[in-house]
């Protein structure tokens, strides 16, 4: 295998994990160290646990109000903002530079090139249709839906046949508006109003029914493409 193209999928692979850590060492070096554990555990459980954006921001705000109150509101939305759309925009820039190694992958790596290929070859059909699909993408990031994140809509914005800048877009755009959203209504209309309407079982199971929806449509045209042009009348 050629040597260059071990090192180019080394470093699109290492990269976002190294400016990753980077960024934790910094915030740990110059975060207070009261604020650390809050910052921190708001990091790592956005990134690893089932809860999003809409229950772990009205959290995390109820640990800045109990640490210094509502004195430094502003900085505590940055704070907050920063780390949510670090996470978001750091996880779908590794799944753009290597969800493509799955390709490899017998069978499954034809269907997903195929799935790439025919969204693709609509998009590339209508300006409408790019616009329109930017905008949905975007809003769903931003809407408060458990599993809306960078990566689940990366590979949405992928097998959509999306350009990948115009994915990584959206997920800036969406993440920005909707934890940017979420935080302030936090702070100002109340936490508990959030976790009340987003921290059941309902609403997670209306989640799924939407993330799943999504795919299936993706799949379900796809499929039917295939078997239309593999059966033609």
């Amino acid at each position: 295998m050629d040597q260059r193209y071990i090192f180019k999928r080394l470093t699109l692979f290492f990269v976002p994990i190294i400016v990753s850590v980077i960024t934790i060492i910094m915030a740990w070096l110059f975060l207070p160290g009261d604020l650390w554990p809050i910052w921190g555990l708001l990091l790592l459980s956005y990134f690893i646990s089932p809860f999003g954006r809409e229950v772990l921001i009205p959290l995390t705000v109820i640990a800045l109000l109990e640490l210094h109150g509502a004195s430094h509101m502003v900085m505590d939305i940055f704070l907050i903002v920063a780390t949510i759309v670090f996470v978001d925009v750091m996880c779908s820039i590794f799944l753009l530079w290597n969800l493509d190694l799955i390709k490899h992958i017998p069978r499954v790596g034809k269907w997903i090139e195929g799935l790439e290929k025919f969204g693709k070859a609509k998009l590339r059909k209508s300006r409408w249709k790019r616009h329109g699909i930017f905008a949905m993408l975007s809003a769903y990031v931003a809407l408060p839906f458990q599993g809306s994140n960078g990566a689940a809509s990366t590979i949405i914005g992928l097998f959509a046949g999306m350009k990948k800048m115009r994915i990584w877009v959206a997920v800036w755009t969406g993440s920005l508006v909707g934890s940017l959203t979420i935080s302030i209504l936090a702070f100002t209309i109340g936490q508990h109003l959030f976790l009340d309407l987003f921290d059941n079982v309902a609403w997670k199971a209306i989640s799924l029914v939407i993330a799943g929806g999504i795919f299936v449509y993706l799949f379900g045209n796809y499929y039917a493409h295939r078997k239309k042009h593999r059966n033609p009348r």
